[in-house]
């Protein structure tokens, strides 16, 4: 029972302290440049990248104050426990990067640097082959084609701008008031050079309203 009870302490110097942090933070400049390089879509916010390099920092900070003081580690984790965090994330791989960015921070806290080491360029290297081979993607280079239209308009009907796309599938319709409706129709368009071509000639029907073309690529999947 008492060498179970026993803590040893691991002594951490000035020198320790530097190293560890400037280490982390090496790391996390790594771990910033693969999410910067995969990023896609318009959420992309400075503050959010500034933030995820702080938190890997802080993490290591606060694991060389747990291994010094274990009755410190429970006072930091009550501190911490008032703490409330409202930001909305906006991508879930946001998410993962944060925990990534904590776990590299936790193990140049607790020295563990060839953990921490190997872990981020293994970690990042995936990351960014996934990336490149456009892992899990199901939009493969379509479009998605946003319209609202008076009624009686039906876009199956509109042979129109069909001359246009090799394929495409309603997605979603939905009813604004009694008389104009929205379509979410997903496309695949013969000559990616034709996108201004065809929303042109979806916008010049009298019954549509309005016309919005997003890439399916970096969008979210619907």
């Amino acid at each position: 029972m008492e060498n179970f009870l026993y803590l040893a302490e691991t002594e951490v110097n000035a020198a320790v302290i530097i190293f560890n942090i400037l280490f982390v933070f090496a790391l996390e400049l790594i771990i910033v440049a693969a999410y910067r390089h995969t990023h896609r879509t318009l959420s992309y916010s400075q503050s959010f990248v500034f933030t995820m390099m702080m938190m890997g920092l802080i993490a290591a900070v606060i694991m060389m104050v747990i291994t010094e003081n274990i009755v410190g580690a429970f006072a930091l984790l009550g501190a911490f426990s008032l703490i409330r965090f409202r930001t909305i994330v906006k991508e879930t791989r946001d998410i993962a990067f944060v925990f990534f960015s904590l776990a590299v921070g936790v193990a140049g806290g607790t020295n563990n640097y060839t953990v921490a080491l190997l872990s981020t360029l293994l970690v990042c290297g995936i990351i960014l082959a996934l990336n490149k081979f456009n892992f899990a993607t199901a939009a493969k280079g379509g479009h998605l084609l946003l319209l609202t239209a008076k009624v009686p308009y039906n876009p199956e009907s509109a042979h129109d701008w069909q001359n246009y796309v090799k394929s495409y599938s309603v997605l979603h319709v939905k009813t604004l008031t009694d008389v104009i409706r929205e379509y979410t129709i997903s496309i695949s368009l013969k000559d990616p050079k034709t996108v201004s071509t065809l929303v042109d000639k979806v916008k010049s029907n009298t019954d549509v309203e309005s016309v919005e073309l997003i890439s399916g690529k970096d969008a979210i999947e619907y």
